[in-house]
């Protein structure tokens, strides 16, 4: 009844009610107001015949009727207020980049944690601490790298779910920002992120502004070691994919300092089946960030070598993953096949030949030119005649032209050992001469593969010199002479006090007439009047083959010193290096090899298939397709090969790296199975400096009027979050002028007044 009577059925029942005015008038006219509706009153009933009781009653009630009206031109309602509250939110950013999987966090057990797992550590141990705040406010939770993504948890999980992938970018402040405007639906505390501080640039100034602006402090929780800790990466691992048995192989390693790693360490090269140490080569302290060494193993059993590279640092390394890397050889047990060709028999032949024949893993073919024909051609596989056909000088994975002159050989068979060294594989190695090498071969095809220019009718030094190898050749893995019981290159052999160590003639190859893709492998230790050294042997690629020039043939005086000793390393470091680039091209039906075998992510990788068996080109269709296969040999996706337009036995292709790892490239094709690896490396500005970069941070807060707060002190946070959530009244009226309260009120009035003045017959 009440409820109808003041008309509230827009009010809540039981909400607390007062009086309110929707036009108050003020005090001023209130009290004109009242003194004119006194003098009104009093004015109307003043001359009235009646007793002066009946004056004040009618005086009154008219007073009242003019009051209520005066009351109800303010606009009288009921109001019920209430009080509304807008809680703020908290906006959490967690750091999900790559530079999050760093392990650089010590724990009291001495292990180490990945910045990661520090994070999810620091949540879950504090989960009163996130109730505390989602009961008072709302947490609004966010991932990110190089762009802020909201993470929303499920309602029985407090946090969200981290299993992406980690990022490769980061994005501090562009994150920051972008995550304040997706939550501007309601008012920001404060933003507290979770982050290492590794952004792969410096801090824009727009996105700094735009967070300054907002007025929402950045509350920063730093991750990883404050410290830097630098990383030692194997960066990439050059071997030969097959060897001979017995072969001092070449393990070329490039590594990378990443960050603050100067420190020394030692690279070691292992036997992974039986934990024999097989090499270690010592690398100093430096400000180097890329270095390169080789490493020397030799395989004494069949079937294949399984060694493995690995870097022994001297100081802990961030990321000890990255210190191994695993290398497979395929060792073949048959002799490499050399073929020596000479002109007369000048001391360096006959002392090299021997070698040949006796050196068990080599199956020799010697041909002296100038011997009668009753001289009997020496060798394990005595030649009549030299090779006139392209099968005959791919029987051979060396081939050696010592000064004998370019007529010996007809054009067509310079073109077929050419075409033997550029698409077999052949290794060619020179031996220079007096008399024809390499002066008569410079009209000839095979003047290509020399490593240098002409003019090739060359001086001779003229006076005694003595050998040295360079870097390069340490590089390689060839000339690696020593003493017995010594790695390091023999004194002696520069002693100038020692004859024997002197090289009586040599001949004389200016540095400007070096090809520019030729590397220089030994060069003069002094010569008279000659300041700069002159190389003395030189190699330089060919097509799938390789050519090495010697620019000497008195290795034989070394004789006298040490016996067979140095000119037997001399001579077969070079000739099984020569050897090695023809094994792939000469065993097996095909091969499959990609431009590079250890790349970057999205970098492009060339392929090429190259088929040798001639049935087997007939069988193979125009496109084939390679299976790329992940470590879990999964396989991620096909890569098309096709058919080179030119070269029948040829097929070309390019795949394109989308996440880092190791694949195997597989052709499974009916009548042939082949495949090769490829690891793919990240080398974003994510892993370049894997190091915490906590001053980073700072610099942001300080910008942003935001506070660091450290892991251990993580507890402190609902204390110092700031209180924006945002109050305000709603009041709801009812209009009091149109109630049937205020209606009857002001009929009762009316009618007293004028039954009144009936019966005291009033006009």
């Amino acid at each position: 009844m009440i409820r109808w009577l003041f008309n509230l059925d827009s009010i809540p029942e039981g909400d607390s009610l007062q009086l309110g005015w929707l036009s108050p008038w003020p005090l001023w006219l209130w009290i004109l107001t009242l003194i004119g509706i006194t003098l009104f009153s009093i004015w109307c009933y003043r001359s009235a015949g009646i007793a002066r009781s009946w004056r004040f009653v009618l005086a009154t009630t008219r007073a009242l009727i003019l009051l209520l009206v005066a009351l109800l031109l303010n606009g009288p309602v009921l109001e019920s207020p209430r009080r509304i509250t807008t809680p703020d939110q908290v906006v959490v950013l967690l750091d999900q980049s790559g530079s999050m999987q760093v392990p650089d966090v010590g724990t009291d057990d001495g292990d180490y944690i990945s910045r990661q797992n520090q994070m999810m550590d620091l949540l879950q141990n504090n989960r009163n601490l996130w109730s505390d705040i989602d009961e008072q406010r709302s947490i609004r939770w966010f991932g990110f790298h190089g762009y802020a993504f909201e993470r929303i948890p499920s309602e029985e999980e407090l946090f969200p779910v981290i299993d992406e992938s980690p990022g490769d970018r980061t994005r501090v402040d562009s994150s920051i920002s972008s995550a304040i405007a997706m939550s501007s639906n309601s008012p920001v505390s404060a933003v507290v992120i979770f982050t290492d501080g590794r952004s792969d640039q410096d801090m824009n100034p727009r996105d700094v502004a735009e967070i300054r602006s907002s007025g929402v402090p950045v509350i920063a929780v730093p991750l990883g070691s404050r410290e830097a800790v630098g990383d030692l990466v194997i960066e990439q691992v050059t071997a030969p994919n097959q060897a001979f048995t017995g072969d001092s192989v070449p393990i070329q390693v490039a590594i990378t300092r990443r960050g603050a790693a100067n420190e020394g360490f030692d690279l070691v090269l292992q036997d992974r089946r039986t934990g024999e140490e097989l090499d270690r080569v010592r690398v100093e302290p430096s400000d180097m960030s890329r270095v390169e060494s080789t490493l020397l193993g030799i395989p004494d059993d069949g079937g294949s070598a399984t060694w493995r590279v690995l870097i022994e640092p001297d100081t802990p390394d961030l990321v000890a993953e990255n210190n191994q890397n695993d290398i497979d050889i395929n060792l073949l047990d048959e002799p490499l096949r050399v073929l020596y060709i000479e002109g007369s028999p000048r001391w360096e032949y006959r002392y090299l030949k021997n070698l040949l024949i006796r050196e068990d893993s080599i199956e020799s073919s010697i041909m002296l030119l100038s011997a009668d024909s009753n001289f009997a051609q020496e060798g394990d596989r005595p030649l009549s005649r030299l090779p006139v056909t392209r099968e005959e000088f791919d029987d051979f994975d060396v081939i050696i032209i010592g000064d004998v002159p370019s007529s010996v050989m007809s054009p067509e068979q310079h073109r077929l050992l050419q075409d033997a060294v550029a698409e077999s594989g052949s290794g060619l190695l020179w031996i220079g001469g007096e008399t024809s090498t390499p002066s008569s071969w410079g009209s000839t095809d095979l003047v290509d593969t020399l490593p240098f220019n002409g003019p090739y009718n060359l001086p001779k030094i003229g006076s005694p010199i003595q050998i040295s190898k360079t870097d390069e050749a340490d590089r390689v893995g060839v000339l690696q002479i020593s003493e017995i019981g010594s790695s390091e290159w023999p004194q002696v052999l520069g002693d100038e006090q020692i004859d024997w160590s002197k090289m009586q003639w040599a001949q004389w190859i200016q540095a400007d007439q070096i090809k520019p893709t030729a590397t220089v492998l030994a060069e003069t230790i002094r010569v008279r009047d000659q300041g700069e050294p002159i190389p003395l042997v030189i190699g330089a690629r060919y097509g799938l083959g390789r050519s090495i020039y010697v620019a000497t043939d008195e290795t034989w005086r070394w004789r006298h010193g040490r016996g067979e000793l140095f000119g037997e390393q001399f001579w077969i470091q070079l000739i099984r290096h020569l050897g090695r680039t023809s094994l792939s091209a000469t065993r097996g039906d095909a091969e499959l090899i990609p431009s590079l075998r250890q790349v970057a992510v999205g970098q492009v990788v060339q392929l090429r298939m190259k088929v040798f068996n001639e049935s087997l080109l007939m069988q193979l269709p125009k496109l084939i397709s390679i299976a790329v296969v992940d470590s879990n040999d999964r396989t991620n996706s096909d890569v098309g090969m096709r058919r080179n337009g030119e070269i029948r036995d040829t097929w070309i292709g390019s795949w394109v790296p989308p996440r880092p790892g190791r694949f195997r490239l597989r052709v499974d094709v009916p009548g042939l199975q082949i495949e090769t690896d490829v690891r793919v490396e990240d080398v974003s500005t994510e892993y370049r400096q894997p190091e915490a970069d906590h001053a980073a941070l700072e610099n942001l807060v300080e910008a942003t009027g935001g506070q660091i707060l450290l892991p251990e002190n993580l507890g402190e946070l609902d204390d110092i979050l700031p209180d924006r959530s945002v109050t305000e009244i709603d009041v709801q009226r009812a209009g009091l002028w149109d109630t049937p309260i205020v209606f009857l009120v002001l009929i009762l009035l009316l009618a007293f007044e004028w039954t009144v003045r009936r019966v005291l017959r009033l006009a």
